[in-house]
């Protein structure tokens, strides 16, 4: 007969996830039982026990990321040793990675989750929205959509209105911005990459004003028919063209950026490109300080 017998107070970190891990494997052999409604209720109470170690996973792996432990194993980051060690798919792995650098800025979120009140769903979806956003709209985001999770809306509502937070914060405070395109190309580019079972990419990202200027002064030319036998669409030229720029066989990006000579000295007049999408000075400084 095995049991466990343990001072949880006086109990090491190591001794807990030692004897959690027995337990989960004691019941991963364990037939379920025949009631449909202690089934049910069952699994509602290991979802939550779940959820409590995701949020104990989320702290470790923090450490892990910050330290940069892994590349002491070979591995060239911790997203590689998500997959590779604790064979997550990718899109597993950045969610916990994401759990994991954004707790310190989820203060509420976190006390929640380790607490038993808010699900790893709920604080996996808070966490990937306020990703790309400042401390100051982290905090503004942080409250809205757990005032969502109050108000009973599902881990999908709350992830849709999660994808447009910038503007439900600023619809909130009052402080929306009249033109649209000028409020994208302050945010910062994206791109996400995930591996397809054949072993190619899908990709999907957002470039601002800037980034996506240089996108199509540097892959537009090279993603132009190349003769009248050419049957490509312009989604497959336009591979064709990135693969040849990150493969090194083009060297040369166009971007023409206008603005006055106040500006490159220090001004804060916003220049803009040819199509009259207004950039920000200190980028225009910036374009200009590494233009050839």
């Amino acid at each position: 007969m095995r049991s466990i017998a343990m001072d949880l107070d006086g109990a090491s970190t190591m001794e807990l996830v030692n004897a959690a891990s027995t337990i989960a494997a004691e019941l991963a052999h364990r037939a379920p039982p025949d009631s449909p409604a202690a089934c049910l209720e069952l699994t509602e109470t290991l979802a939550r026990t779940s959820d409590l170690q995701e949020s104990c996973i989320a702290d470790l792996l923090g450490v892990v990321d910050a330290s940069g432990e892994v590349r002491r194993w070979g591995l060239p980051s911790t997203q590689a040793w998500l997959r590779t060690r604790l064979g997550m798919r990718d899109n597993r792995a950045k969610e916990r990675l994401t759990l994991a650098r954004q707790r310190h800025r989820l203060t509420r979120v976190t006390k929640l989750w380790a607490s038993g009140e808010l699900s790893h769903g709920y604080a996996a979806t808070i966490a990937s929205a306020v990703a790309r956003l400042d401390n100051d709209d982290c905090g503004a985001a942080e409250e809205i959509l757990l005032g969502m999770v109050d108000q009973g809306f599902s881990a999908g509502k709350v992830a849709s209105f999660g994808k447009r937070i910038r503007d439900v914060i600023a619809e909130r405070d009052g402080t929306e911005r009249s033109d649209g395109e000028s409020r994208r190309g302050y945010e910062r580019s994206w791109i996400t990459s995930t591996r397809s079972l054949d072993g190619g990419r899908y990709l999907k990202g957002w470039l601002n004003a800037e980034d996506a200027a240089v996108w199509e002064g540097t892959l537009g030319p090279l993603a132009k028919p190349a003769g009248t036998d050419d049957r490509r669409d312009l989604s497959e030229r336009t591979a064709a063209a990135l693969t040849t720029v990150l493969a090194g066989g083009h060297k040369a990006t166009k971007v023409t950026v206008i603005c006055d000579l106040d500006t490159l000295t220090g001004g804060t007049a916003p220049a803009r490109l040819t199509d009259g999408t207004p950039i920000p000075p200190q980028q225009a400084r910036r374009i200009a300080l590494s233009a050839g």
